[in-house]
């Protein structure tokens, strides 16, 4: 069985696979429905499982290095403090806090360091309705340049703009399909300028504001050809201005300059994690018998649901791969 793939490049030539980390896994090294990833100050990956109602004990946020060795997880399934049933998104406040996004408890449970790097559970901010400073099914979390919160608040159709201890401060968005208006928003990233990006889902489209909620900008619109979305997710922008999407039932993540035009896809090249190699290594019966199926591994290393983008200092495009388990890397080849 072929195990390695070697490191292709995309659709356009931009971005070079670069490496796996992932393993369906409840606990420990691994992920279970994996749905934000994000770096954190102290250099390492954050990732967050979702998992499912009959795998509860797999709902947690994981931490490793970039090249996938296990550092540890906290947070675990429940309503009680601390805890999450639908995790959507995970952010870094300027004070090295961990957000957590719960679109079930409607609220945003606050992380702090503990030694070791570990966190600990400190406070919750949000809660349930429509009002100011109210939230119903948050996802995306940013902190802007001038340190405030940025909450997409999806079934309210808006935006919110809060103080890191959750003090309302602003809003924009309605439902619609206008200029300015949203239909379930779900993913947000703030460039260094401090503009604001929403995939406004049931809109196939992103739409760009000022860091006060004037619309800018939006493109996109629904299919499967370039620079058109099926249900847009996850979303980031790099230091040079791109923006990329997660183009959620087209499997997918795509690749656009600052104006909004088409520049790359990348559809997925995953080979075999380091984490997979571990297990197999001491499972040699479960490897005989992937040897002996007859199965085209192809279809295996392409996206399933991509859900979250995020892009590091060094160029690295992490992607949220949920339903295969797994986040998989690429680098841009011109940082």
């Amino acid at each position: 069985m072929t195990t390695e793939t070697e490191n292709p490049v995309s659709q356009q030539g931009l971005y070079r696979y670069h490496d796996v980390i992932g393993l369906l896994s409840p606990a420990g090294p691994g992920f279970s429905g994996p749905v934000a990833v994000t770096t954190g100050p102290d250099g390492m990956l954050y990732v967050a499982s979702r998992a499912n109602p009959n795998q509860q004990e797999g709902v947690r946020v994981s931490r490793c290095t970039k090249d996938g060795d296990f550092l540890g997880q906290f947070g675990t399934w429940g309503e009680e403090p601390g805890e999450f049933i639908w995790v959507t998104s995970i952010a870094f406040s300027p004070a090295d806090e961990v957000y957590v996004a719960d679109e079930n408890t409607h609220r945003i449970s606050i992380f702090e360091k503990d030694g070791d790097g570990g966190r600990r559970f400190s406070r919750s901010i949000g809660e349930h309705g429509s009002g100011p400073g109210q939230i119903d099914r948050p996802s995306g979390l940013a902190f802007g340049p001038n340190g405030n919160l940025y909450v997409v608040d999806t079934m309210n159709h808006r935006v919110q703009m809060l103080t890191p201890e959750g003090g309302f401060l602003s809003q924009w968005g309605e439902i619609g399909s206008g200029q300015g208006q949203f239909s379930m928003p779900w993913g947000i990233a703030i460039d260094q300028a401090g503009d604001v990006y929403i995939t406004d889902w049931r809109n196939d489209r992103v739409q760009k504001f000022d860091s006060e909620g004037r619309f800018l900008m939006a493109f996109g619109g629904s299919g499967d050809g370039e620079g058109q979305f099926n249900r847009p997710n996850g979303i980031a922008v790099d230091s040079q201005g791109d923006i990329y999407v997660c183009d959620w039932m087209n499997d997918r993540v795509q690749v656009f300059g600052q104006d909004g035009a088409f520049k790359d896809i990348l559809i997925g090249h995953g080979g075999m994690s380091k984490w997979a190699r571990t297990f197999l290594n001491a499972s040699p019966e479960i490897e005989r018998k992937l040897e002996l199926a007859v199965q085209n591994i192809e279809p295996k290393r392409r996206f399933y649901r991509p859900v979250a983008v995020h892009v590091d200092n060094d160029g690295l495009v992490y992607v949220a791969d949920c339903y295969r388990h797994r986040v998989q890397i690429y680098q841009k080849l011109q940082v």
